[in-house]
């Protein structure tokens, strides 16, 4: 093919132009660039037309080489789009430097490695654009290229013929490349598949491990737990089996019963405080009258209480003494290492006293016999059983008793009682 005419001399950034270019070299450039669909979409982008003549390939191809020799729009149209198709590769190391890629293609000893994954049309376009170090010295870069890659044309001729005849059903070489591209592709993404499958097992073997470490700790765990078992099934033994279930239950239902028991009494020791104050109005000793005058003297038998040594008077010319001279008086409860103090105030008063400390081991008929035998009861309701207190007011209830509910086991309580009770029985 002729060397084209019209070259201009570059556009000043100091790379050649592709109609600089010689014309085997735009030749070789362009058609490995190019196949026919490329052909016809690069002459349907430059608006070129043609007949029947131009309808075949290699007249396109010629076509547009005689085109690119000399500077016009589609030559730089067609220089703009190969810029564009071999972008990619201009990071790669050595494709700057026109001598490694000739070495490469040359197939010297130690040529740059990593110039065999870029295309032999991306080469010979970086080659010939950065041969820009004087003419002489681009044209024997071109020469270079051309006489490397006229060999590997051989090559490839003769392996395109052994390849054709030795290919079933006639097929061309352009489809078996590209059914061994699509096989590279197949197999690139087996390939990935099978990575992860590989480490989804390693994930697998993992979790087995993981399981197998779980079942071995769950089977020591029931082991103990048998083990345990079998102890606790041994102490129920021991305990009475199956009837000490029965008398749990029982005795969860007994705490229940004391349960309400508590609160009733709990109840009922409200009452008696509150009862405390009260006195029983039916005393044979107690008149309505006296009950009258111990308010309106009060205050001078709670000021002659204050000393239970003093001959304590209920009013004027009136001294309790002689009222109470005789009495017998019970006192229930209380602190039983005070009993001794509890008779001393009662007999300052002139009274006889009697003491019980509040256990009902005898039942209702010991309380019942103390009120029988006692006039007046006195039954502190901090210190006593509530049993002894119910059935205290019940039996000086029946035997018009008088009863008094103190409020604390003090002596002074007691003393109170005595000079309330002693308000009671004046004339």
């Amino acid at each position: 093919m002729a060397e084209g005419k019209g070259r201009g001399n570059g556009n000043g950034n100091g790379k050649r132009r592709i109609w600089e270019f010689q014309s085997f070299t735009i030749c070789r450039l362009l058609g490995l660039s190019l196949n026919e669909k490329g052909l016809k979409r690069i002459f349907k982008d430059l608006k070129l037309k043609h007949g029947n003549l131009l309808s075949a390939e290699f007249e396109m191809h010629q076509e547009l080489v005689q085109i690119c020799q000399t500077q016009n729009q589609h030559a730089k149209r067609v220089e703009k789009m190969l810029e564009k198709q071999f972008a990619p590769y201009k990071k790669c190391a050595g494709i700057s430097d026109p001598e490694k890629i000739c070495e490469f293609l040359e197939g010297k000893e130690g040529a740059e490695s990593s110039l065999k994954d870029v295309p032999l049309s991306a080469l010979i376009w970086f080659a010939a654009r950065n041969g820009n170090r004087g003419e002489n010295k681009g044209k024997a870069i071109e020469k270079r290229i051309f006489t490397a890659v006229h060999m590997k044309e051989h090559q490839a001729l003769r392996f395109c013929d052994d390849l054709s005849r030795k290919l079933p059903g006639g097929k061309a070489a352009e489809d078996v490349v590209d059914e061994l591209r699509t096989a590279l592709e197949s197999n690139e993404r087996l390939l990935r598949n099978c990575k992860r499958l590989d480490q989804k097992k390693e994930e697998l073997i993992s979790e087995r491990e993981a399981i197998k470490a779980d079942k071995i700790q769950l089977v020591q765990e029931l082991e103990a737990q048998k083990r345990l078992n079998e102890r606790l099934r041994k102490k129920i033994e021991e305990l009475g089996g199956e009837a000490a279930f029965e008398q749990i239950e029982a005795m969860k239902v007994e705490m229940e019963l004391l349960r309400e028991e508590i609160k009733r009494l709990n109840k009922e020791n409200t009452e008696l405080i509150k009862m405390s104050a009260v006195t029983a109005s039916n005393f044979n000793f107690t008149r309505r009258k006296g009950m009258k005058m111990a308010e309106a003297t009060g205050d001078n038998l709670a000021a002659s209480a204050c000393n239970c040594n003093d001959n304590s008077k209920l009013g004027k010319g009136m001294e309790i003494g002689p009222l109470l001279k005789g009495v017998r008086v019970a006192y229930v409860g209380g602190v039983e290492s005070l009993e001794s103090c509890y008779k001393e105030m009662a007999e300052s008063f002139g009274c006889l006293f009697c003491y019980h400390c509040g256990h009902c081991e005898r039942r209702k008929r010991a309380i019942e016999s103390l009120v029988e035998k006692n006039d007046v009861i006195f039954c502190p309701v901090d210190i006593n059983s509530h049993n002894a207190c119910r059935m205290i007011k019940e039996a000086c209830k029946q035997r018009s008793k008088p009863y008094y509910f103190l409020r604390s086991s003090g002596l002074s309580a007691l003393k109170k009682g005595l000079v309330n009770f002693a308000s009671q029985v004046c004339v």
